[in-house]
């Protein structure tokens, strides 16, 4: 079977994404008890994240 076009344009965006979504949560662990607010927001960030994963438009990431 052929390899897929852009595939790696694809590999490096969704590292990028795995990247934004690792450091969302890790700027917000280290707070969860002590500031909810940061927690809140990186839950809000990390959700929007894969909110464009799972609508999965590839040809706006690669472009």
């Amino acid at each position: 079977m052929p390899q897929a076009q852009n595939t790696e344009a694809l590999d490096e965006h969704l590292k990028a994404v795995i990247q934004a979504l690792h450091g969302a949560v890790s700027r917000a662990m280290p707070h969860v008890k002590d500031d909810p607010k940061l927690v809140d927001n990186a839950i809000r960030d990390c959700k929007e994240i894969l909110d464009v994963v799972i609508e999965g438009n590839v040809s706006e990431w690669l472009h």
